[in-house]
C-alpha cells in the first residue's frame, strides 16, 4: 500500500503541483486580459462568467493530464509506458518554473496597466471635478417618435450617477432646459454650476441599442473620455452602470463599497417592458390629462410584460400621488393605489430612492404620520443624495411642521441639484409663504417668472402672497391670468375665489363656489377648496364644516392646516384647535 508521503513525492515527481500552480497563474492572467477586452468590445455580462466557469472546470482536467502523462525525450507518453532513462522530470519542472515566473511578470504588468489605465497624466482634469450634468441625449434616429427613448437614456444615466454620494448630479428637469440648445458647453455649465458635462446620443433599432457617451471638462471644453456601446436592449441598464463607473474612474471620485455594489447590481430587463416604461415616463412628465392616461397605460403594460421590473411601479405611485394631491381622484383611492405600487417597487428593490420618497409623501400627505414620513425622506436622500424631488417634498414637510429654517436649507440644496427647475423655485416661495415671509416669497416668484414667463403656478402663488399683503387688485390680476393660462387646473380657480372673497368681491367669490359645487357633481373636488373660500367670506361655520369633511376624506392639503395663512381667522375657534389636535402635528 502506498503511503501518503510516497503519494506526495510521486505528485512532485510528475510535476502535478507545478502544473497546478502554472494553471492558476495562467488562468488569472487570462481573466485579466478578458476583463480588459470584454469591456473594450462591450461584451454582455454573461461572457466573463462563462470564461471563469470554463477555466474552473478545466482545472481538474489539467491535474489529471499532469498525472497521467509525462514529457520525455521522445515526446509525450503515458507515465506507465515511460522508462527511467526517458524521464526528464527535473528539466520539465524547471521549464514549468520559468513559465510560472514569466507569466507572473506579465500578470503584474497587466495588473498595473489595468489599475492605472484610466489615468492620463497628460490630459488629467485641470480642476477637481465634483459636480456633473448629463445633457439631453441626441436622438440619432431622426424620428420624433423616438424622442422618449433619448430622454429616457438621459434620465437613466442621471439615476446611475446619482448613486455616487461624492458627486453632485444635476436633476432631469434642469438639464432638459437645454434640449436642442445651441449654447456653448461652458455657458451651459455656468448656468448649471457644474464642473463637467456628459454628452451622448442614443439609437434604438429593433431590439438593439447604440449609445455614445463623452465626458467634457466644463471650464476648458476639453474631452476627457468617450466610449460607444452596442448591446441588446435587455442589457441597457448594465450599459449605464458601466458608464457611471467609467466616469467615476476618469474623474477620480470616491465611490464607497456600498455604492460600488449598488452600481454593479443590475438586471436584464424585458426590452419591450423597458420601452413601455420610458414611454410612460415621458408622458407622465407632461402632466396633462391625456398624457397621464397614456402614462398609466404604458406603465401597466410594462408590468404585465416584466412583473419584476420595479420602475413602472414607481411611475404609477407618482401618478396616483399627483392626481390625489390636485383633486383629480378621491384621496383615499389615490393614496391606497400609490401605496400598493410603492410597496411593490420596494419588494423588488429595497434600495430605490424614488420609491422611498413616494412612501414618505404618502406618510406625510395622507397618513399624517410625521415620524415615519421624516424617516422615509431621510432614507431616500441617503440612497440618492442628488435626488432633488425628495429634497423639495422634504422642504414642504419641514415647512408644514413649523421648521422653516430647516425647510429653507432643504430647498436650497434642491436648487443646487435642480437650478433651473420651476418647481424648486416655487417650493422655496411656498416655504416663505408658510412662514409668513411674504416679501421674500414675492421676490422669489418674480425671479421665477423672469426664468419661466407666464408660468401659471408661479402667477397663482404670486397672487396668494399679494392677498396676504392686502394688495388685492394685484393678487386678482395675477390669479386671473393663471386661470386663463391653465383653465383645467382647479387649484388656481378656488384660490382665485379666496382672493375675491377677502377683497370684498362677494358675488364673484360665490360664483366660484357655485361652479365648484356644479363640478363636484361630475368629479371629485377637494373639500378644502370650499373651506378656504368660506374662510375668506368670513363664514367660519361653513369653513369648519368643510374642513371636517376634508379631515374625514384624508385631504392631502390638510397637512398645511397648522401653517397656512388662509386659516388664521379660524385659529381661535375650539373646533379648529380640535382639528389641529387630531392631526397630531409634532411639537
Amino acid at each position: 500500500m502506498v503511503s501518503v508521503s510516497q503519494f506526495i513525492n510521486e505528485l512532485r515527481r510528475r510535476n502535478v503541483f507545478r502544473s497546478a500552480a502554472a494553471y492558476v497563474v495562467i488562468a488569472w492572467l487570462l481573466i485579466q486580459i478578458a476583463d480588459i477586452l470584454l469591456e473594450a468590445f462591450a461584451a454582455p455580462n454573461w461572457a466573463m462568467r462563462a470564461i471563469v466557469i470554463a477555466l474552473a472546470v478545466s482545472f481538474p482536467v489539467v491535474l489529471i493530464l499532469a498525472w497521467v502523462y509525462e514529457i520525455t525525450t521522445q515526446g509525450v507518453k503515458r507515465t506507465e509506458a515511460v522508462s527511467e532513462d526517458e524521464l526528464i522530470s527535473v528539466h520539465t519542472g524547471r521549464q514549468i518554473d520559468f513559465v510560472i515566473i514569466g507569466v507572473l511578470i506579465v500578470a503584474v504588468a497587466l495588473f498595473a496597466a489595468d489599475r492605472f489605465r484610466w489615468i492620463d497624466f497628460g490630459t488629467a482634469p485641470s480642476i477637481d471635478l465634483r459636480s456633473i450634468a448629463v445633457l439631453p441625449f441626441d436622438n440619432l434616429s431622426g424620428d420624433p417618435e423616438q424622442e422618449y427613448f433619448a430622454d429616457g437614456m438621459t434620465e437613466t444615466l442621471i439615476t446611475e450617477l446619482s448613486k455616487i454620494s461624492a458627486l453632485r448630479v444635476i436633476s432631469r428637469q434642469s438639464v432638459m432646459q437645454f434640449k436642442g440648445s445651441n449654447e456653448s458647453l461652458p455657458e451651459i455649465a455656468r448656468k448649471l454650476n457644474v464642473d463637467a458635462v456628459v454628452e451622448g446620443s442614443a439609437l434604438l433599432v429593433g431590439g438593439q441599442v447604440r449609445i455614445t457617451v463623452q465626458l467634457i471638462e466644463a471650464a476648458t471644453d476639453v474631452h476627457l473620455w468617450a466610449d460607444n456601446y452596442d448591446r441588446d436592449l435587455s442589457d441597457v441598464l448594465a450599459i449605464h452602470s458601466e458608464v457611471a463607473r467609467a466616469i467615476a474612474r476618469e474623474i477620480q471620485i470616491v465611490v464607497t463599497p456600498e455604492e460600488a455594489a449598488r452600481l454593479a447590481d443590475v438586471r436584464e430587463v424585458n426590452p419591450e417592458a423597458y420601452r413601455l416604461y420610458l414611454l410612460g415616463h415621458y408622458h407622465l412628465y407632461k402632466w396633462e390629462p391625456a398624457d397621464l392616461e397614456k402614462a398609466v397605460r404604458y406603465f401597466q403594460q410594462a408590468i404585465e410584460l416584466d412583473p419584476q421590473y420595479a420602475q413602472p411601479h414607481v411611475g404609477l405611485a407618482k401618478y396616483y400621488g399627483g392626481v390625489g394631491f390636485y383633486g383629480y381622484m378621491p384621496p383615499r383611492v389615490s393614496a391606497e393605489n400609490a401605496r400598493a405600487e410603492a410597496a411593490r417597487a420596494l419588494e423588488i428593490d429595497s434600495a430605490m430612492a424614488d420609491a422611498h420618497a413616494e412612501y414618505a409623501i404618502l406618510y406625510f400627505y395622507y397618513d399624517w404620520d410625521w415620524e415615519k414620513a421624516e424617516e422615509e425622506f431621510r432614507k431616500s436622500i441617503s440612497l440618492n443624495s442628488s435626488y432633488a424631488w425628495a429634497r423639495q417634498f422634504y422642504a414642504w414637510f419641514l415647512a408644514a411642521t413649523d421648521r422653516a429654517e430647516e425647510a429653507h436649507a432643504s430647498i436650497r440644496h434642491a436648487l443646487e441639484l435642480d437650478p433651473l427647475a420651476v418647481l424648486a423655485y416655487m417650493t422655496e416661495a411656498d416655504v416663505f409663504w408658510l412662514s409668513r415671509q411674504y416679501d421674500q416669497a414675492i421676490a422669489k416668484l418674480h425671479e421665477t417668472l423672469d426664468l419661466f414667463p407666464n408660468e401659471p403656478q408661479a402667477l397663482s402663488r404670486l397672487g396668494r402672497n399679494y392677498v396676504q399683503k392686502g394688495m388685492f387688485a394685484e393678487a386678482i390680476d395675477q390669479m386671473e391670468r393663471a386661470v386663463t393660462l391653465s383653465p383645467g387646473f382647479i387649484e388656481h380657480y378656488w384660490m382665485l375665489g379666496h382672493a375675491y372673497a377677502v377683497a370684498g368681491e362677494t358675488a364673484k367669490a360665490r360664483k366660484v363656489l357655485n361652479d365648484l359645487h356644479d363640478l363636484a357633481k361630475k368629479r371629485y373636488v377637494l373639500p378644502l377648496a370650499f373651506a378656504v373660500i368660506h374662510t375668506g367670506l368670513g363664514e367660519n361655520d361653513e369653513a369648519l364644516e368643510w374642513l371636517e369633511r376634508a379631515y374625514q376624506d384624508r385631504n392631502m392639503w390638510m397637512v398645511y392646516l397648522q401653517a397656512a395663512p388662509w386659516f388664521d381667522p379660524l385659529r381661535s375657534d375650539p373646533r379648529f384647535q380640535d382639528l389641529l389636535r387630531r392631526m397630531n402635528f409634532p411639537e
